[in-house]
Parts: C-alpha cells; sequence; structure tokens
C-alpha cells in the first residue's frame, strides 16, 4: 500500500484523495466483517478453554439443547423438543454457560405436597422408604426429606437426592 503511495505520487497523481478512498473502504470492510472475526475469535476461545463438548447438555444464551457440534462460528444445539438451534459463538461465549454434563453424579430435587391430615413422621418415613428402595438413588451422599412449607391447604416437603447423571430424568420423575 506505501509502495503504491509512493508511486502515485512520483507519477504525480494526488495520494490524498486515495488515501480518503482506501480509509473509507478500510472502515467499511472491518465493520462489515466485524460479527464474523467476532464468531471466529468466540469460536477459538470455546475450542481453547473447553466448557463443553459434543454430547453435553447445555443451557447457555438463553436455551437449553444437547450440543451436537462446535464449529469456529457457530455452536449447534439440538433441544428437548427436537428443534435444531445454530448459536454465533460470540452469544455463547458472552452468556453463563451451565453445563449439566460435566459431572458424573447429579442432585435432583422433588416438591411434595400432603395434606394437613397426614402425620408429618409418616410421611417423610413413606419418602425416605422410597428413596431406599430405589437403587437409583446413591446413599453417598445421603437423600434428604425436609418439611419446607405450611401452604394454605398442604403441607410442602423438599426431597434432595442425588444419581448417577444417566439415570437422573428416570429418578425424577
Amino acid at each position: 500500500f506505501i509502495v503504491v503511495l509512493i508511486v502515485a505520487e512520483t507519477v504525480g497523481i494526488p495520494i490524498t484523495s486515495l488515501v480518503a478512498l482506501f480509509s473509507v473502504v478500510g472502515v467499511a470492510v472491518s465493520l462489515s466483517i466485524q460479527g464474523a472475526l467476532s464468531n471466529v475469535a468466540s469460536g477459538v476461545m470455546l475450542f481453547v478453554t473447553k466448557p463443553f463438548q459434543s454430547g453435553d447438555f447445555v443451557d447457555a444464551a438463553g436455551i437449553s439443547g444437547t450440543v451436537q457440534e462446535i464449529r469456529l462460528t457457530y455452536t449447534k444445539l439440538i433441544t428437548p423438543s427436537n428443534q435444531v438451534i445454530l448459536v454465533p459463538n460470540s452469544e455463547m461465549c458472552a452468556s453463563k454457560i451451565t453445563n449439566y454434563s460435566a459431572e458424573t453424579t447429579r442432585r435432583f430435587e422433588i416438591k411434595v405436597t400432603t395434606s394437613y391430615d397426614a402425620k408429618i413422621q409418616d410421611v417423610k418415613d413413606a419418602i425416605n422408604k422410597v428413596l431406599t428402595d430405589d437403587k437409583r438413588v446413591l446413599k453417598d451422599p445421603a437423600p434428604f426429606v425436609r418439611l419446607s412449607e405450611y401452604k394454605d391447604s398442604s403441607i410442602e416437603y423438599t426431597v434432595r437426592g442425588w444419581t448417577n447423571l444417566p439415570d437422573y430424568w428416570d429418578t425424577y420423575f
């Protein structure tokens, strides 16, 4: 570019207008590829930091789904309703990423309500028996059953337990 300007000046072509023209073109080109460059830079960051990998179930950029593919400019997610969503990598990097598949175990939490007529200890014993009898519920850490709230027409209990990742949804439901 500098050589072209020197030759143009030597030949007698005014370079002020050329510099102005190249400046405008340079700004226009840089503005037009700004988004693409941002996605590429974010894609490189995802490849380096590896917050998730193909097959992981994640929540990122307001979308929950299974990562099917990580490309340089976008990440392909499959939602639980089998929708394919291509998320620009700049959005993935700018958002909070929750990776539900990163660990081998996962805690479930269930709310159970009963009438005021049911004895509190009987309810706790019944829930604990179900948790103990279900082989998918891990014994360590121990399951947790507590009365959490007195509602207008029922008593609410919070049930927490741990399970292996592949058993999570079956155990939860």
